[in-house]
């Protein structure tokens, strides 16, 4: 049961500042507070209004205020912070070394291929990939990352989503990674949640790593979240007559990291290229190779998760396919 200060914050989130509730505050509880306290915190009378009038809510889902030690540290550090989390899934993803990986919606085939390569590069050296569960590069990273990925919303937990949005979610958390949210579990998608919710995708992270991106997009909405929040921004070159390319390029010339391949993102997130084949699927599949079938079986992971990590594992240059719809670990080198 979230309490109605926290509810009312949670209905807030990114147009109030609790950070003065830190300096002011510390070591109380803030749902406590009087309007006075508040005030002197910071607070407008009328955020204090909207915080003292919010019902108590109950929710299925983990909740974390920025007060619980379950919050990120990364993420409470910064202003506007997100007041709520709530969270569905392996909380301990939290806990790896994490990058974005974000992207087009309307991404080339290479553009998604680019992803699949970097996000399985990212899982296999421990790390989590995290993005914003839509079309195009942030499905292809979450998709090759398996379960080493976090989802971030840009609408409640509960609110409707698209069939092919649904499956992907189900799927990555039954493979043991973890979805977030700042809104509350009703709160429906909108033009403002998601350029909102881009701020948590790249305060969550080491690096922010965009693959493609028009001059104007959500995406180097991320990459400029992660300037702001000290983090390091990366992005993927191509070609200049290329629309999907204009957004990588600008920030190339703006100074960003330059990706070539996997090695630019892991030296960035301060990961370590994969020396032996640690992937569940790699071991399931081992040296004579195994069907997609008998993976999904070995593993208990649904096919879609199944097929959509050969095929990143295959861009990496890590499995092979053998006759017969087989495929085989190659030890890397």
């Amino acid at each position: 049961m979230l309490s109605g200060f926290w509810h009312g914050a949670a209905t807030l989130s990114g147009r109030l500042d609790l950070s003065g509730l830190r300096r002011h505050a510390a070591g109380v509880p803030w749902d406590t507070l009087s309007a006075e306290q508040l005030v002197t915190a910071g607070l407008s009378p009328a955020q204090v209004r909207a915080l003292r009038a919010a019902p108590r809510l109950d929710t299925p889902h983990a909740a974390w205020t920025l007060q619980d030690p379950s919050y990120p540290p990364a993420l409470a550090a910064l202003p506007y912070a997100p007041p709520v989390l709530f969270a569905e899934g392996n909380a301990a993803r939290l806990l790896d070394p994490l990058v974005a990986i974000v992207g087009a919606r309307a991404c080339t085939g290479l553009g998604a291929a680019m992803a699949r390569r970097l996000a399985a590069a990212v899982a296999e050296a421990g790390g989590t990939v995290v993005s914003g569960l839509a079309y195009g590069i942030d499905t292809a990273a979450h998709e090759a990352a398996g379960g080493a990925t976090i989802a971030v919303l840009g609408q409640g937990l509960a609110a409707p989503m698209s069939r092919a949005q649904a499956r992907l979610r189900e799927s990555l958390l039954a493979a043991g990674g973890l979805v977030l949210s700042e809104f509350p579990p009703a709160h429906p998608a909108s033009a403002r949640t998601f350029p909102q919710r881009n701020r948590i995708i790249a305060g969550l992270a080491r690096a922010t790593v965009v693959v493609e991106a028009k001059a104007r997009s959500g995406s180097l909405g991320t990459a400029r979240a992660a300037l702001d929040a000290g983090r390091e921004v990366l992005a993927v070159p191509g070609h200049p007559l290329q629309p999907e390319a204009e957004g990588c390029l600008l920030l190339l010339a703006e100074g960003a990291g330059l990706v070539r391949g996997p090695a630019d993102v892991l030296e960035a997130a301060g990961l370590c290229a994969a020396r032996a084949p640690e992937d569940p699927l790699l071991r399931a599949a081992g040296p004579d190779g195994q069907s997609a079938e008998a993976l999904a079986e070995a593993l208990d992971w649904p096919l879609p998760t199944v097929l959509a990590r050969l095929s990143a594992l295959q861009l990496a240059g890590r499995l092979e396919a053998l006759p017969g719809e087989r495929y085989r670990a190659i030890s890397p080198r």
